[in-house]
């Protein structure tokens, strides 16, 4: 059954003549249904969550031991500060989604391989993307870059 399917099922509006019970029921199913499909949609939520069920925990501060990552990200900070234009974001913004996407392809073959070590490095990897992400949302000329990490 497809996720719009299900959240009609269970949508709270359904049951807005029904009994309080039932009300409050709908609404909490509504809102497990949201968020598990959020965290499945979002390739970061979703290995965090699936490192979670094999007991692997990633605390949002941890760190890449990688220098180059590191270089990397930082270079990314100075480009997105020194850029003045939309246009000069834009190349930046689909480097970081092919970043996202290679990454989320490596992680699908981590989990596969059941190699749980190499998952934690990629989802942290994909903290710096995800991060980067949202920099560059935030982005406006001569704005300074807030990197939360």
């Amino acid at each position: 059954m497809s996720f719009l399917r299900k959240q009609q099922r269970v949508h709270p509006d359904s049951y807005a003549q029904k009994s309080s019970e039932e009300y409050q029921l709908a609404q909490t199913q509504s809102s497990y249904l949201n968020k598990a499909y959020n965290t499945l949609k979002d390739p970061l939520a979703r290995a965090q969550y699936m490192l979670a069920l094999n007991g692997v925990e990633v605390a949002e501060s941890e760190s890449l031991e990688d220098p180059e990552l590191l270089m990397e990200v930082m270079e990314i900070r100075e480009q997105m500060e020194e850029a003045e234009t939309e246009e000069d974001i834009k190349k930046l913004k689909q480097e970081n989604i092919d970043k996202i996407e290679q990454t989320a392809e490596q992680l699908i073959k981590s989990f596969k391989s059941n190699n749980m070590e190499e998952a934690k490095e990629l989802t942290i990897q994909m903290q710096y993307w995800d991060n980067i992400r949202r920099a560059i949302v935030d982005w406006a000329p001569g704005k300074r870059i807030e990197l939360q990490h």
